[in-house]
């Protein structure tokens, strides 16, 4: 899969799927879906720092593992929704990435680009 995979299915699915087009969602409402999603991500790296720490707070049956699986369907859900707000203003989220990647090393200096 890469970038332009992900944005024409991920946009035919939020239309026949959904029911809604991108337009029909404010620039601000898909910055709010996409934050719960962020949200939702760092509300499961809360869970592992404390199960890591061997804190209290989760469910007895709680496992590294279980809890890696679902950071990963948050992070997930955040990249999706991520594709969803940059398509509805008319962005190429692959070309944005790699321009924001390569500024930051040149201003850093780091040699890696994309």
């Amino acid at each position: 899969m890469d970038f332009s995979t992900l944005r024409k299915i991920n946009v035919r699915r939020c239309v026949r799927s959904w029911g809604h087009t991108l337009s029909s969602w404010s620039v601000a409402e898909w910055g709010n879906a996409t934050a719960g999603e962020v949200g939702e991500a760092c509300n499961i790296a809360k869970k592992l720092l404390r199960l890591r720490q061997g804190l209290p707070g989760n469910n007895s049956d709680t496992t590294e593992t279980s809890l890696k699986n679902e950071l990963a369907d948050e992070i997930a859900d955040f990249v999706i929704y991520a594709d969803l707000w940059s398509a509805s203003e008319g962005i190429d989220l692959e070309e944005a990435i790699r321009r924001k990647f390569n500024k930051t090393s040149t201003k850093l200096g780091f040699d890696e680009r994309l």
